[in-house]
């Protein structure tokens, strides 16, 4: 199952703010990076679009992924994915392990994850049955939105068309 992707735009509000209006979803910003959106069509499968700015790219960082900019990057990207799978977490770090690419478990906050690196350039992250349920519970546009104003504190637009 397909969660969520994404990718860079030259104008990440904007792009939010439309492809809101045609999936008739809801806009927040994300605080991965300064600039960067995340439009959640409130669905049950958990379905997100995160846009970054045009100028930054997704990079392993030191515990789990980082956002780095295209000149620190070399070869990383700034479209990711994130899917369900039906393996197990010991299967999906046996093939990272015997494929040569960076493979870890990583605690998001209100789920859990794994970061599967492809050619160590490409994040692809990996729900397992198990950590599905906490993801999908957290991508609920009230409970992003509730966690959101949490974070930073202050008041939180929920942004809704349709």
């Amino acid at each position: 199952m397909l969660h969520h992707i994404s990718f860079p735009a030259s104008d990440p509000y904007r792009v939010a703010r439309v492809l809101a209006e045609l999936t008739n979803g809801q806009y927040f910003e994300f605080p991965i990076t300064p600039g960067a959106y995340m439009v959640n069509f409130g669905d049950d499968h958990g379905s997100a679009l995160e846009i970054i700015p045009a100028d930054r790219v997704w990079i392993p960082g030191a515990d789990e992924v980082d956002v780095g900019t295209e000149e620190t990057a070399l070869r990383c990207s700034g479209f990711h994915v994130a899917i369900s799978v039906s393996v197990s977490r010991e299967h999906i770090e046996e093939v990272g392990v015997r494929e040569g690419w960076l493979v870890r478990a990583c605690d998001r906050g209100p789920f859990q994850l794994i970061e599967l690196w492809v050619e160590n350039r490409f994040m692809i992250e990996m729900l397992t049955r198990e950590m599905t349920p906490a993801y999908l519970s957290f991508m609920k546009p009230e409970t992003y939105g509730a966690w959101l104003h949490e974070m930073q504190g202050s008041d939180v637009a929920l942004h809704a068309h349709g």
